[in-house]
């Protein structure tokens, strides 16, 4: 079971986010994944029981990208819900590695269900931001291309 203070970290397009670990439902190499060839933010797709489940490319900046180095999908959300985000790079902090620290983002969030991060991780000079779950699932469903 997944420690509620551990993280991942995803990096896209060398930019680094981290995700509670507890929000991820699956994660998965890019090899067993369909991948979709069409022109939409969908890049691939996991086939479950229950349906396909779509993984969106972003680049560094949150906006559609086909970028095609990434090799690993993380998926978010419960039950016929769940939707991925690829990544070029997906690691495990553990809880000792990092201090988070949760602030209130200035400002409209870009979806209904709120903002993209909501804590940061400052080591040095060095700031990680943290995605928020429900935001990001929220803005990941808002790409369009459901199963």
């Amino acid at each position: 079971m997944a420690d509620s203070s551990q993280y991942l970290c995803l990096v896209v397009e060398q930019a680094e986010y981290l995700l509670p670990s507890v929000a991820s439902v699956a994660i998965e190499q890019r090899d067993v994944l369909t991948a979709d060839n069409g022109l939409g933010a969908v890049v691939a797709w996991r086939q479950t029981r229950q349906g396909r489940w779509p993984a969106y490319g972003v680049n560094a900046s949150f906006q559609v990208s086909r970028t095609p180095q990434w090799q690993r999908a993380v998926f978010l959300g419960t039950g016929s819900s769940v939707v991925g985000l690829v990544a070029d790079d997906v690691r495990l902090l553990g809880r000792t590695d990092l201090h988070v620290v949760p602030f209130t983002p200035l400002g409209t969030p870009p979806t209904r269900f709120g903002h993209l991060f909501n804590a940061a991780w400052v080591d040095g000079q060095r700031v990680t931001l943290v995605l928020d779950p429900n935001g990001l699932i929220g803005f990941l469903r808002g790409l369009g291309g459901t199963a």
